[in-house]
């Protein structure tokens, strides 16, 4: 299974989705985290993260970084590579700025870094869809490293979530919250150097270059395919009980009692371990049994996960349930992660596959950013097991949208 990922090109997706990562949890669990310590609703953590809208809205920024140059570096480096090594000096800032900020008397302030920091979060993933379609899905290159391909980019971003979970949790504990995200801000460092080294994607020149006709010719090139409806359907559910597990399992496991650093040994640092595996995973069953098989696997298996974290409520303050839990939630999320990215990369084509990928990958994140901020409602108005029971259920819905997909699977 591992010579599947041995390959340059391969390593270079990895530290690129190392760099997609590190902001992620930043704005989301581990910024939780932080502001449950000052009791913060369940209400209002939830709707907090409705900073993260941006990733939902990558599809309307993509035409315009193809085409509005950035002074001195556009014509050194090209459109995707500039606008990435721009959005990451912008995150580096952004992300010092939130760190210094203190919740209990700039709560606004901290919402509106954390927009920032999600808008050039953005940004930065833009340019790292492009250098991987651009790489692995390109209509005259092979598909054959289409699962390997998702799963290093996969691991990447799982590994950034485990320096921005496990590793600032830690640094906060040791020192102090601004210092942790100080130095959690400066491992960008890996990418911008990467973004320097790293060929242009190659896109092709044949396209308009009027931004909002382009970008309505992408949406119609998907908007016509008969399995449209049922494919948004599918995006739209797949993410539900992952979202829910990443964005209120913090708030869930505070009220049972756990501290800073068990929820980092357990949730991130053992948790983000066995996402990677995960993903290296998936991206061999998406190998030797194609997609179709690998994402009704994601379905029961996240199904699953959920369930477990319901026993984690009736078990409380348990280590060895914990671990069980998180185990299971953290295999499921790696499997399920490289899964997606092979899925939405597999229905991307022609001439306008980078704007297509971000505009399908953006209703997922829309999908996520919708359930996040309902999340944190719903488990105040019933309970935390009613919340985790009802985001079980999104596997049926995911199954039958795949259904009426799978004519399109290969």
């Amino acid at each position: 299974m591992l010579r599947l990922y041995f390959n340059r090109q391969l390593f270079t997706l990895l530290v690129l989705g190392f760099s997609s990562g590190v902001p992620f949890l930043l704005i989301l669990s581990t910024l939780s985290f932080w502001l449950t310590e000052f009791h913060v609703s369940k209400s209002i953590l939830g709707l907090l993260m409705v900073t993260s809208i941006p990733y939902s809205l990558k599809f309307l920024f993509t035409p315009y970084i193809e085409t509005i140059p950035l002074p001195f570096l556009t014509k050194r480096l090209g459109a995707y590579k500039s606008w990435g090594l721009v959005s990451q000096i912008a995150l580096v800032a952004c992300i010092m700025a939130l760190g210094h900020c203190n919740p209990a008397q700039n709560l606004w302030l901290c919402a509106g870094l954390s927009l920032l920091i999600s808008f050039c979060s953005a940004i930065q993933d833009i340019a790292i869809d492009a250098y991987r379609l651009s790489l692995l899905s390109h209509p005259n290159k092979s598909r054959a490293l289409l699962g390997p391909g998702a799963a290093m980019e996969s691991i990447g971003f799982r590994l950034g979530m485990l320096m921005s979970g496990a590793g600032t949790l830690y640094l906060a504990s040791i020192f102090d919250w601004p210092t942790a995200y100080t130095f959690t801000a400066l491992t960008l460092g890996i990418g911008m150097v990467t973004f320097i080294t790293i060929s242009q994607p190659k896109i092709t020149n044949e396209r308009p270059k009027n931004n909002l006709h382009a970008l309505s010719q992408c949406w119609k090139s998907l908007f016509n395919q008969p399995y449209f409806w049922s494919l948004v359907c599918f995006i739209m559910c797949f993410k539900i009980a992952d979202t829910v597990l990443n964005s209120m399992s913090a708030p869930f496991l505070f009220e049972l009692g756990f501290t800073k650093i068990e929820y980092a040994q357990i949730s991130k640092f053992f948790g983000i371990s066995l996402m990677v595996t995960g993903g290296l995973v998936g991206g061999a069953v998406i190998q030797y049994l194609g997609l179709k098989q690998t994402i009704i696997l994601c379905a029961l298996v996240q199904t699953l996960s959920c369930l477990m974290f319901v026993i984690q409520g009736w078990a409380g303050h348990d280590m060895r349930i914990l671990m069980l839990t998180i185990g299971v939630e953290s295999l499921c999320s790696g499997l399920t992660a490289t899964a997606f990215i092979a899925y939405l990369s597999h229905f991307c084509k022609g001439d306008y596959y980078v704007a297509q990928f971000t505009l399908l990958y953006s209703l997922g994140s829309f999908s996520r950013v919708i359930i996040s901020a309902l999340s944190g409602s719903f488990a105040d108005l019933f309970s935390w097991t009613a919340l985790f029971f009802f985001a079980s259920t999104a596997c049926v819905p995911v199954i039958y949208s795949l259904m009426k997909t799978q004519r399109k699977l290969v």
